[in-house]
């Protein structure tokens, strides 16, 4: 019942109660079906004692709900629940017009100079990356002229075209009732060039509450006033201070220095852990994961709840939950599984750590955090892949001999790379190195196969796996890129190994070599079934 209706203009209210005598005499409740009640209201009339609030809500940001919450929900707030990464965009952005003025009259009112900052904003943010694919829309928080306008100007700068792929429409709040956009951009209009009637009534919050909360990623407001030209009570001014006065929520990483000289200085039977771990053993955990770089959250909020620790990779995010095992009795376990449950619902991947298991067998649950982390894209900070558009051709200057590179001699590249992939999901046949980030499990192990088949002994170096690899697949790359490519060879590799496909074994250095047949080929079956 926050929600706009259609305004019952020229609706003659003796008609109204004329249809309620005809239809409805013998009705309790006939008065209650005005032209100002809706069906949010039938049910508070049948069921007040039975009212069920919906108060999960997936579509904004955190920081972007807050204005609703706080304009039409403080009783009961709605819970954020949307997944969120580091790459982020920036949830609330506000832009000062100051040259803005208001012209014309009731809903023909416009502001040209912030419906030209606006559509040079859109254009702007069309072209950069992090904009690609982003859905846009305007809401217009006074008239209708406005919108009109911003259209009209944008036809021109932006075309009809990308306006269409981007589902980019100008209008009021009525226009996006039910509906949502990436990226939301609102124009207040007013201007202290004009009067400024407040914007106190309920139809009024109604309209502000639909526009602030239409926006997913990203919301910007437009404004050509300050806070002293408004009416404390409107809700201009309202919306202004939430902008103003909204931090965004920070994703803080964890500082491994200090974690590590904590870890060893202080008396861990006297003392607790630092702030905001709940246990040494969250802690250890935590320290093997920024040991390799990883961006961890501990205490991570989400919906009232805490996440012991959160791996973040940017697109994704793993929680990971540590099972001390003082602190995690059968009421607890059973607490946290309700919760895992309830999170998992809305998209969170959970995996969980037993102290036990961590101290007899670390590297086996390492391991399998690792393959984890994998699975979900998660990398190490500065081992993200490179998105594909910004590779054109090689990375190698054209003076430079492809051949050898960073000191290692590529050699002959084998004809026969196209024999070795067959149908599976991710990218089988990539022609460099960031379409080869995308190989899944299967032809990635696959690919290995084959090379290791044309080495010598069916054996090599471990860390020399890459190399005959990328030979073998017809791909020159190093820098970044490589270094990703290798950490998720080595993942696959020692996953090969689990499965008793490969042996790691250590000779002058670490060697990898196939399993001799029938001893692969029943390795393999069994694999194809485990995946």
């Amino acid at each position: 019942d926050k929600q706009i209706a259609p305004d019952a203009v020229g609706v003659p209210q003796d008609a109204v109660h004329r249809l309620m005598d005809e239809y409805l005499h013998d009705y309790e409740f006939k008065t209650s079906f005005g032209v100002g009640t809706s069906l949010f209201d039938q049910g508070k009339i049948r069921y007040t004692t039975q009212q069920i609030g919906l108060r999960e809500h997936f579509r904004c940001m955190p920081e972007i709900i807050r204005f609703s919450n706080d304009l039409c929900y403080s009783g009961g707030p709605l819970i954020p629940l949307r997944q969120y990464g580091a790459d982020r965009l920036k949830p609330l952005e506000k832009v000062y017009v100051p040259n803005g003025y208001r012209e014309g009259r009731g809903g023909r009112v416009i502001n040209h100079p912030e419906a030209e900052v606006i559509a040079a904003k859109i254009v702007e943010l069309c072209g950069h990356s992090q904009y690609t694919g982003k859905t846009m829309g305007v809401v217009i928080l006074q008239g209708e002229a406005q919108a009109s306008l911003i259209e009209h100007i944008l036809l021109e700068q932006l075309g009809a075209e990308e306006m269409e792929c981007r589902r980019l429409i100008c209008g009021n709040p009525y226009s996006f009732q039910g509906d949502e956009r990436d990226v939301i951009f609102m124009s207040m209009v007013a201007a202290p060039n004009e009067r400024i009637g407040p914007l106190t009534k309920l139809a009024d919050e109604r309209r502000f509450n639909v526009a602030a909360s239409r926006a997913k990623d990203q919301m910007w407001l437009f404004h050509s006033v300050t806070r002293n030209d408004l009416n404390q009570s409107c809700l201009r001014s309202r919306l202004l201070e939430f902008f103003e006065d909204n931090p965004v929520d920070p994703i803080e990483n964890v500082d491994c220095e200090k974690l590590e000289r904590q870890a060893f200085e202080i008396n861990r039977s006297v003392v607790g852990p630092p702030q905001p771990f709940d246990s040494w053993f969250e802690v250890d955990v935590a320290l093997e994961l920024a040991r390799k770089k990883y961006r961890v959250i501990p205490q991570f909020e989400v919906a009232g709840k805490y996440i012991d620790l959160v791996i973040d990779g940017g697109g994704s995010r793993l929680a990971v939950e540590c099972d001390g095992d003082a602190f995690h009795g059968v009421d607890h376990y059973e607490q946290d599984m309700e919760r895992q449950k309830i999170l998992e619902r809305c998209g969170w991947a959970f995996f969980r750590i037993r102290e036990c298991e961590f101290c007899t067998n670390k590297d086996a649950v390492l391991f399998k955090l690792w393959r984890a982390l994998e699975d979900r894209q998660i990398f190490p900070i500065g081992m993200e892949p490179v998105p594909k558009e910004s590779e054109k051709g090689s990375h190698i200057p054209e003076d430079e001999d492809p051949k050898n590179i960073g000191g290692e001699t590529l050699g002959k590249i084998p004809a026969s790379r196209g024999q070795l992939f067959h149908p599976l999901e991710g990218i089988n046949d990539p022609s460099n190195i960031h379409e080869a980030m995308q190989m899944n499990y299967s032809a990635l192990r696959d690919a290995i196969i084959a090379t290791l088949k044309s080495r010598p002994n069916q054996s090599c170096v471990k860390d020399s796996v890459v190399k005959y690899l990328l030979q073998y697949l017809e791909i020159i790359s190093r820098g970044k890129p490589r270094e990703a490519f290798a950490y998720k060879v080595d993942q696959v590799i020692r996953r090969m190994d689990e499965a008793g496909i490969l042996k790691i074994y250590t000779a002058t250095n670490e060697r990898v070599k196939l399993k001799p047949e029938p001893y692969l080929s029943m390795a393999l079956g069994k694999d194809f079934v485990s995946e």
